[in-house]
């Protein structure tokens, strides 16, 4: 059986032009026997490695979920962290707009005027969230200790002495 990740996988690479869309055929009198080589490759590429399912003891079980869980929370505050800087920026934008409605009507007409023959900057980066390149600085070196002022925590217990 085929992998549905396979399957898209070969279909994004092929032009559209390209695909064939399978159609009924008509039953043919000629038997499609396929060689032993076509056969492996199909199993290479296309049948899901069989996983025994792992034995975990109930510790570990509840460790795991408590993970997961934990992840899951994390990756939630972070989508809601992005929406809501994003629902920030836009009502920022739509608020400019009415601002430049209500001053200038000819620079808002303007402003929403979509000008077909732009093409898109080719020197702009590629907005990332990935890690730089540079990776990690072996040369850095942490700046001198400085004195820290004690804490109200310290000046509670040094006074206790």
């Amino acid at each position: 059986m085929a992998s549905l990740f396979l399957r898209r996988a070969v279909l994004s690479t092929v032009p559209a032009s390209r695909v064939l869309v399978p159609r009924a055929a008509a039953p043919s009198s000629v038997e499609h026997t396929s060689d032993a080589r076509t056969e492996l490759i199909k199993k290479v590429l296309f049948e899901l490695p069989s996983r025994e399912p792992l034995e975990l003891s109930e510790e570990d079980q509840e460790r795991n979920e408590t993970i997961e869980r934990a992840w899951k929370l994390v990756k939630m505050i972070e989508r809601e962290a992005r929406d809501a800087e994003l629902e920030r920026k836009f009502r920022a934008m739509r608020e400019a707009m009415l601002e430049l409605e209500r001053t200038n009507e000819r620079l808002f007409r303007g402003a929403l005027v979509r000008n077909r023959h732009i093409t898109f900057p080719r020197q702009m980066k590629i907005p990332t969230e990935t890690p730089p390149t540079a990776g990690w600085d072996y040369s850095y070196k942490a700046p001198e200790a400085i004195e820290a002022t004690p804490t109200k925590a310290q000046k509670v217990d040094e006074s206790s002495s």
